[in-house]
């Protein structure tokens, strides 16, 4: 786009000094991404984003023949652009009488759905040109511009969400272009402005105001903002968001200039489902209407512009969602979303390749979002008994449902029971509803595909060895090996695992009492009898007669348990009671004696 206001000797002579000096220090051609296109984002979710922008410079207000001319050229009566005209501050927002310029979008979110994520992008030229060998203070050769005080890389813009207060966003990662690079110079910066959306209407239109911008007045200058915002629902939402998407946000800073190879940004980790469109939106700074050449691709395919620009002319400065000022070219910025076709990318697609290709106009890429309807699991996985005994047999159930309202093809997951197999042994019974399971040890594989609303289920059971070897513990986690599941490797939800268990045996024999565990009162038997040895006493004598009823002193009766027979004493208990019974036959002995002799005497 630049030198095509120059006309004859003009021309060739600011191209030839321009390629010998580029051809003498030019840096290669990869020196003009100077910031590569990184993810500052990702959810899979129920929702969608939204895109919005808007210029921050307007046309010249006098002479009034420029100004006629200059809204001509930005509702396409006429072939020119930015470069022929003086551009000016915008300052239609009412921030206040400090700010540098301001202007206004609207962005409207779906009833009852809560901001996720909400990213604002802006930039424009630095004020600065290489041309040659000389850095010139100008946004293009067509003449000079002003830059306003400070850094394009430190100015914080005022942003208002629904007619709230202005504040000052945090800036982030702030790049220009190297002083190095010919041509125009830009700047970008970015911040995250979701907490300026809490709470915000949802189903009706929403002013979003953006000033104090840094950005240079004056002919070919640019400056402009872009706003991307990410909604979701805590689930389905027929009208609004019927499948589950993937949705991404990627920032960076790229000169896409006409002798530059293609800028490619690898998207992937999805799984393209078949219901619901593929949206992609992009934010980029000096695309002219009236200059082609410039192409959006998806895996090879040209994107047509979704405001009729066709598929060789994406980028021509048109905003989606601007309010105020509100021209179809504004001159500055393009800030908008596309379908891509689904030739471009077919269900059961995982990646996406998006390219950005120039073979004529120059322009600076800065933000993308991408969005694609995706299939979703739900993966749960239990353990039946809750306890088991060493010996016993522990049964595990994994439900992998899908949740969404489109079918889930390829589905694969997977159990390693390692920490199992210390304690128990695999039983060779894995079973699945849907799809197919195998076993290699350690690890249980599952494949398969299943339907919208419909569950797989797989079981197998482990026997635990008795007795134990190993620590004692059955933990084990499902973990699913494609995306947009609850289990991802590492993912930190409960129901991908469970852990039973292991009762400790409990021993059946009675415990051996100790000497002193068991002791009891002792109890005294009755002395025997010195009789108990004699016989042929008489009536008369010590001893009774043999049958005669015998009278012992009232005593303690002896103890008993309450149940069951009763224990002996043990230990030291029994030594007095050998010691009385030792004593009691011996005078029973020496009665007897005694007897027989006065019997003998008397006969």
């Amino acid at each position: 786009m630049w030198l095509r206001h120059l006309r004859g000797p003009a021309v060739l002579a600011a191209v030839t000094t321009a390629v010998a000096s580029l051809l003498a220090t030019a840096p290669p051609a990869s020196a003009v991404v100077v910031q590569p296109f990184a993810k500052r984002y990702e959810e899979a979710l129920y929702g969608d984003f939204l895109t919005l922008g808007n210029t921050v410079l307007r046309c010249p207000s006098a002479p009034r023949s420029a100004a006629a001319r200059c809204a001509g050229a930005q509702a396409g009566r006429t072939s020119e652009n930015n470069n022929q005209f003086a551009m000016e501050y915008a300052d239609t927002a009412g921030l206040g009488t400090a700010v540098l310029n301001s202007s206004t979008g609207r962005v409207t979110v779906p009833p009852g759905a809560t901001v996720a994520h909400a990213r604002l992008f802006w930039g424009g030229n630095d004020g600065t040109y290489k041309l040659g060998r000389n850095q010139i203070a100008r946004c293009d050769t067509a003449g000079p511009a002003t830059a306003p005080p400070g850094s394009p890389l430190t100015r914080r813009p005022l942003v208002s969400v629904g007619g709230a207060a202005a504040s000052r966003v945090a800036v982030r990662d702030a790049v220009r272009t190297p002083a190095g690079v010919g041509g125009p110079h830009y700047y970008t910066a970015e911040s995250d402005v979701t907490s300026l959306f809490s709470g915000v209407a949802t189903g009706v239109e929403v002013p979003v105001s953006v000033g104090d911008v840094w950005a240079p007045t004056g002919k070919g200058c640019v400056g402009g903002w872009s706003l991307t915002v990410v909604y979701k629902y805590p689930g389905p939402d027929s009208t609004y968001a019927p499948t589950r998407r993937n949705v991404y946000v990627y920032g960076g800073h790229v000169v896409q200039q006409s002798k530059d190879p293609d800028t490619t940004i690898p998207i992937d980790d999805f799984y393209r489902a078949g219901g619901g469109d593929v949206r992609a939106s992009v934010t980029a700074y000096e695309g002219d209407a009236n200059v082609a050449g410039d192409q959006f691709l998806v895996n090879g395919h040209r994107i047509g512009d979704p405001d009729g620009g066709g598929t060789g002319n994406f980028f021509d400065s048109h905003a989606d969602g601007a309010l105020d000022p509100d021209d179809h070219n504004n001159f500055s910025i393009d800030a908008k979303a596309a379908v891509i076709p689904s030739a471009a990318l077919p269900p059961g697609a995982t990646s996406a390749a998006l390219t950005f290709r120039t073979k004529g106009d120059t322009y600076l890429p800065s933000a993308l979002a991408f969005s694609v309807p995706v299939p979703d699991l739900e993966v749960t996985k239990t353990a039946a008994p809750k306890k088991v005994a060493p010996g016993g047999k522990v049964t595990y159930t994994i439900t992998a449902k899908n949740i969404g309202e489109v079918d889930y093809p390829g589905a694969r997951l997977s159990d390693d029971l390692s920490d199992v197999l210390d304690d128990a042994d695999y039983d060779g019974d894995a079973r699945a509803t849907l799809g197919r399971v195998s076993y290699q040890r350690p690890r249980l594989t599952w494949r398969g595909d299943v339907p919208a609303g419909a569950a797989a289920k797989i079981t197998y059971s482990v026997t635990l060895h008795d007795p134990l070897r190993g620590d004692g513990r059955l933990t084990n986690h499902v973990t699913a090996d494609t995306p947009r599941t609850n289990c991802a490797a590492g993912a930190p939800d409960p129901n991908c695992g469970t852990a039973p268990v292991i009762q400790k045996r409990r021993d059946p024999r009675p415990p051996v009492p100790s000497p002193t565990s068991t002791r009891r009162p002792a109890t005294t038997p009755p002395s025997p009898s010195p009789c108990a040895t004699a016989t042929g006493a008489g009536a008369d004598g010590p001893c009774p007669a043999a049958g005669a009823p015998q009278h012992h002193p009232s005593g303690p009766a002896p103890a008993h348990h309450a149940h069951g027979s009763e224990l002996a004493d043990t230990g030291s208990d029994e030594s007095p009671l050998l010691l009385y019974g030792g004593f009691a036959v011996s005078l029973c002995g020496l009665g007897a004696l005694a007897l027989a002799a006065v019997r003998s005497r008397r006969g």
